[in-house]
């Protein structure tokens, strides 16, 4: 038997050390090094889920339960508010199980953070966050509305936010008035009866808003952008139905939408201002206490920036930007990168001289679409989303004259997501209802008094289904109608 020479056990030993390595190296490899979302139920941008469903979120590996705060952990209903509830970890805590203490508000939209700084047991922490929303279901319905109540605001009242703003399970709503300059706050006292107005000032002209818990305390705060002050107003939310006096931001020039998103992914929600003088978006960073840095001016990749909302209209767990240009017609996506930076989605042309934006998924197909108040073409227009964060077809529907805001919500209970026109000229309001592939048949039209300026969908009656309430800013009235389900 031949003996190997030095120089070939040589080559053996290297060999057998380099393929040691290289397994070694392999292994450290395919060995998940850091926590993440697997998968998320209800699935991103789900309709018609029960309000009392439980949330469940699988991760990659164990979880360190003892990790988990309300700063990196957050189910939040857009009218209802912080959901609290029960957690439980299943499949050896790689499977956190969420179950609300109480049911989500009938076709409202139930938004879950989930943020930097959960732990593992084996892994190092999460480092990705991961946003997602689906909507809640409402029961089947007539169809039928009832006029059943009037609310008096300040004057020129303009734009809405329905939310529980002290916790009592009823839906309060906000209203800003742009010729008094500031916020009619009416709280529901159960059952759909609102009380008179308290009023907390704002700035000259305010109309866009939001409300959200942008301090991280589980209370409703609100954020409404200034006209003709160029700037945007924060009042911190008590979580008693008050508010605290206002802290004012400067934005660029005729703040005419507002919108809020977690866009660097560090668990709290910043705003964002569509400024249409300016044609930019001013972004506004929050320290995680509802104090926010001054504004960064992000192209909006449009002309005339005049309105803004959200969405993840790539449904990779971030939530992006949609933003209309009054000046060139156009709808765009802006896609998070997930670090406070976006990168544009191609646009599309919706119309004449677009005034607002809402986004929701009208054809069922998982992806937000977006629908369009055309203020110059006497319509609305929906715009769909190929999946990707392009919008790249719209359908238009008409309306009254000079429409200037719209909504979607499931009106009748079927699982598919209804539209609303408001005309400002027209005197009315315009409800389309869906085929459940997103077509729209002729529409049903509630009167106003003067103008149709913007409607709420909303259950302040907490009896299962959509009702309205409708916004006629010359006769300074919200009309309530109930839906008799």
């Amino acid at each position: 038997m031949r003996l190997p020479t030095n120089r070939t056990v040589l080559a053996l030993l290297l060999g057998t050390w380099l393929t040691v390595c290289a397994s070694a190296q392999g292994a450290r490899i395919s060995r998940p090094e850091r926590l993440r979302v697997v998968s998320v139920h209800p699935s991103p941008n789900a309709l018609n889920i029960p309000r009392t469903t439980p949330i469940r979120i699988r991760f990659n590996g164990p979880l360190d339960p003892g990790s988990l705060t309300t700063g990196n952990f957050e189910v939040f209903g857009r009218w209802s508010g912080v959901h609290t509830g029960q957690l439980e970890f299943l499949r050896n805590d790689t499977v956190l199980w969420f179950t609300p203490d109480q049911s989500f508000s009938a076709g409202e939209q139930v938004t879950i953070r989930i943020s930097p700084g959960i732990g593992s047991t084996l892994l190092r922490p999460l480092q990705r966050p991961v946003t997602t929303s689906f909507r809640a279901d409402s029961r089947v319905s007539t169809i039928t509305f009832t006029h059943v109540g009037t609310l008096i605001p300040g004057e020129t009242p303009y734009g809405a936010y329905a939310g529980d703003l002290n916790d009592d399970g009823n839906l309060d709503m906000c209203i800003p008035n742009e010729d008094t300059s500031d916020v009619s706050v009416f709280l529901n006292q159960g059952n759909g009866v609102y009380g008179a107005d308290t009023r907390y000032a704002a700035g000259l002209h305010c109309s866009a808003n939001e409300g959200g818990d942008m301090d991280g305390d589980g209370d409703i705060d609100f954020a409404v952008s200034n006209i003709l002050d160029d700037d945007m107003s924060f009042l911190r939310g008590n979580g008693d139905g008050t508010f605290q006096p206002q802290v004012r931001y400067a934005t660029g020039n005729d703040p005419r939408g507002l919108t809020i998103i977690d866009c660097d992914g560090d668990g709290d929600l910043d705003v964002f201002t569509a400024n249409r003088l300016e044609s930019d978006v001013s972004m506004f960073l929050n320290d995680g206490a509802g104090v926010f840095a001054s504004e960064v001016s992000v192209p909006g990749g449009v002309a005339g920036e005049i309105n803004i909302t959200m969405a993840d209209v790539d449904a990779d767990g971030r939530q992006d930007l949609i933003v209309v240009g009054q000046t060139n017609d156009r709808v765009r996506s802006l896609i998070s990168n997930g670090d406070g930076t976006f990168t544009f989605g191609s646009g599309i042309v919706v119309g004449a001289n677009p005034w607002m934006v809402v986004a929701g998924d009208v054809d069922g197909d998982g992806d937000d679409d977006c629908a369009v108040a055309l203020s110059g073409a006497s319509a609305v227009a929906v715009a769909r989303n190929n999946g990707s964060g392009d919008f790249v077809s719209t359908t238009s529907y008409g309306v009254g004259s000079f429409p200037i805001a719209v909504d979607l919500g499931d009106l009748d209970g079927d699982g598919d997501l209804d539209l609303a026109g408001s005309s400002f000229s027209g005197g009315n309001f315009s409800l389309f209802f869906n085929d459940g592939l997103g077509n729209f048949g002729n529409p049903t039209p509630l009167p106003a008094i003067s103008t149709g300026s913007c409607m709420l969908f909303l259950d302040f009656d907490n009896d299962g289904d959509v009702d309205l309430a409708g916004i006629d800013e010359l006769a300074d009235r919200i009309f309530l109608w109930r839906q008799d389900g």
